[in-house]
């Protein structure tokens, strides 16, 4: 019978025959998943059952991860490092029927809501492998419902966090140890049936492990792991052996740290040489004061909450794998690798998220340049952050409540060969659902108004991203008030960046509306769907971090971004944006705005007056741009093509080597190993200027830079940056 490859290590004794390697490895994936089914049927909270707001891991004797479950990223990537961590602080003291738990961000947790609980498995007396399950639990104490510590300043603030502990000894629940860690949340009941559902899911998945081992025996078990590994390993680094070596870069922002409105800035230098990835954050901003910042595990989680998606999109998820092919780079005290006592309680939704956006965007330059199909796993930010609440208080009869909203989805970012999904959620947590109204409804006493797509949200381009959703509500049959507690990103400036010329998609906001005429409106038999149309007596625009008060007369709206676009918009086609404004995805004044698309009244494309529209958009970005202070000279740009880069630049052969040039219109940039925004037409616009949803903007500098090629005209790049002297990001430097 044939044999699987060799690993690179060259032992041929550690293999076992092809077929059996292909069972086993699609039996332990989908254990792994069936792990995650039994964990959301257990569990009593709604963002675990409704949402999946939670994720489970198999790992290897050692915490090298095989498989993350295909729920919340990020957490399943920090498994490793929390298995790592237990072995480390108890040693030999890990026997059958154990299991450890732990909700410190410094031994491996995300954030202290984030409650792992990791097993060994056990077979005749040696350790074989590992099992974990981390959920965000709905509540762990701290000053605010749902433990997101808005207004704190350090970990001594937040929740009290709890390092690796064990909570189950040979088989028996330690009640002293669940006491404890039930005692400080608001939400007991729900955070006990979780610790059960974690428990049980792990062992019904040891037990499952110990039947594939007394059927194919322990030293194949062993070696299926070890194949794993080197399966995935080899296959990435074929992948990225056939990209071009180079540099490429990114840049983001986090705006409000939990005290105060002001920016923080993170970098990202993407280097890609051979078969091998280095991800260096060198020039991020120390560590902030507040509650946004993340420690080494939400680093991680944060590059390899992308890096599977985008590098294991037809691979087993294996934190392992991944790590043998990347170095990571980063200056601890920074805000994504913070010391303690830094404040941490937002830290998936903040520094950590902010780390899969750098990642994100950098490889999506990096796979602009491939010559294959990689080139189909181009995509704009999906996704740029959180925009949700957590709403606390009680129902009529006085039994009180606490539940956290994650309705809050972005539109889908735009791909290279089409439009981004509306509304779609986002590749970082693919199974990630929105929750059923009725059944939110039922457990507390507030009442959907509405929740629909929002137009004016997709970031603009050849392809479009997919729209945000946009939704209120209202107390309901209950006279208290209700303690909200609002938090978000992205509301100074716009996450969910383009790629390749496209545009970002738009800010996001909490609003409350004060004295709000929504139940007036709906005894009269009307249904408020707009801000506009819900009325009220004050409307307040809260802060990106904020806790408000809501009478039973108030109501809530949320609304959120869509995703980043592909491409300069100037290029979509007219059809789609005519029916894009037929669907209410896209007004007509944004069709004429962003895409240069004039409407007839009848709602069809004028296709004159679209010409004439978008040769004013050219001329415009001509007049107002910036021109490179030193032109290129000496050039041609007419050899043969090697590769694309984005979507309108190209390397070609020059007589004095790879010439980087401008597809549409044959202009030479320069030299191939320039970064190419040093030979663009610069262009700063106002974020105001791309959607009349960024109006409700929080104060700050930030401005819209586009990159065109200076003889075209023809968008290539855009980011956000500062007004005030901000020194020009670079896009990439090729090395050929």
């Amino acid at each position: 019978m044939s044999k699987a490859p060799s690993p690179p290590d060259g032992k041929p004794d550690d293999t076992v025959d092809v077929i059996t390697f292909e069972v086993l490895r699609h039996r332990l994936w989908e254990l792994n998943d069936e792990m995650a089914l039994m964990m959301g049927r257990i569990s009593g909270s709604p963002s675990v059952y409704e949402s999946g707001d939670f994720n489970v891991a198999i790992l290897t004797s050692e915490g090298q991860g095989l498989y993350a479950g295909v729920f919340v990223v990020r957490q399943a990537s920090a498994l490793d490092i929390v298995v790592q961590k237990v072995i480390e602080v108890f040693g030999d003291n890990i026997h059958d029927g154990d299991a450890f738990m732990t909700s410190d961000p410094w031994y491996g947790a995300l954030h202290a809501m984030d409650a792992a609980v990791v097993m060994p498995v056990f077979h005749e007396g040696v350790r074989v492998a590992w099992t974990g399950v981390v959920v965000h639990e709905l509540d762990m104490g701290g000053a605010r419902p749902g433990s997101w510590c808005v207004g704190a300043r350090d970990a001594y603030q937040e929740v009290p966090l709890m390092p690796p502990v064990k909570i189950v000894e040979a088989g028996n629940v330690r009640h002293d140890v669940e006491v404890t860690f039930l005692r400080n949340s608001r939400t007991p009941e729900m955070n006990a049936l979780n610790l059960r559902a974690k428990i049980a899911s792990q062992k019904m998945t040891g037990d499952r492990l110990r039947e594939i081992i007394d059927e194919y025996g322990r030293d194949t078990f062993l070696a299926v792991q070890r194949q794993i590994l080197d399966y995935v390993e080899r296959s990435i680094r074929q992948r990225l052996s056939e990209l071009p070596d180079g540099t490429w870069y990114a840049n983001a922002f986090l705006d409000h740290d939990g005290l105060a409105n002001r920016l923080y800035r993170l970098r990202l230098a993407l280097t890609k040489r051979g078969d091998h990835l280095t991800f260096d954050f060198t020039g991020t901003d120390p560590q902030a004061p507040g509650v946004i910042n993340c420690t080494w595990a939400g680093l991680v989680g944060g590059i390899l909450q992308v890096g599977f998606p985008l590098l294991c999109h037809d691979l087993p998820w294996s934190h392992g794998a991944v790590m043998r092919c990347i170095d990571i780079i980063s200056e601890e005290g920074t805000i994504n690798n913070a010391l303690f006592p830094a404040g941490t309680s937002m830290a998936t939704v903040n520094a950590c998220q902010s780390t899969g956006n750098l990642v994100w965007e950098a490889m999506a330059k990096m796979y602009g340049c491939a010559t294959d199909t990689l080139r189909e796993e181009v995509i704009g930010i999906g996704y740029g952050g959180v925009n949700m609440s957590v709403i606390a208080g009680k129902h009529g009869d006085g039994r009180p409540f606490v539940n956290m909203f994650t309705d809050s989805v972005g539109g889908g970012g735009a791909r290279s060969f089409g439009d981004g999904i509306d509304t779609c959620g986002n590749f970082i947590a693919p199974a990630y659902g929105i929750p059923n109204v009725e059944r939110i409804e039922s457990l507390i006493p507030m009442l959907y108004v509405y929740r629909r797509e929002r137009e004016e949200t997709a970031g603009a381009g050849i392809y479009r991203g997919g729209v945000g959703i946009e939704y209120m509500l209202i107390p309901h049959e209950t006279s208290h008030d209700m303690e909200a507690v609002l938090f978000s990103t992205g509301c100074a400036h716009m996450e969910s960046k383009g790629v390749a010329g496209g545009l970002p998609g738009s800010i996001q906001r909490n609003i409350v509306l004060h004295g709000a005429g929504v139940k007036a409106a709906m005894d009269r038999g009307e249904i408020p769907t707009s801000l506009e149309t819900a009325g009220a007596e004050r409307v307040d625009v809260v802060d990106a971090k904020d806790v408000r008060w809501l009478t039973p007369e108030d109501a809530w709206m949320c609304l959120c971004t869509g995703g980043g676009g592909y491409g300069d918009p100037l290029g979509r086609n007219p059809e789609a944006v005519a029916r894009d404004v037929r669907r209410g995805l896209c007004t007509s004044s944004e069709g004429k705005t962003l895409y240069g698309v004039v409407l007839t009244s009848g709602g069809t494309v004028d296709s004159a007056a679209t010409a004439q529209s978008r040769a004013v958009i050219l001329a415009e970005r001509h007049k107002r741009g910036t021109a490179p202070e030193a032109p290129v000279s000496g050039l041609s740009f007419d050899g043969p093509e090697r590769f694309r880069v984005g979507e309108i630049l190209a390397v070609r052969d020059g007589v004095d080597g790879p010439v980087l040039g401008c597809r549409t219109c044959n202009h030479p940039f320069g030299p191939a190993g320039e970064d190419p925004r040093a030979h663009a037409l610069v262009i700063e616009r106002e974020i105001e200027d791309l959607s009349p949803v960024n109006s409700y903007r929080a104060e700050s500098d930030v401005i819209l830079r586009e990159f065109a090629c200076p003889n075209c005209a023809t968008l290539f790049s855009t980011d956000l940056q500062l007004r005030s002297d901000d020194p020009r990001m670079p896009e990439m430097h090729l090395k050929l």
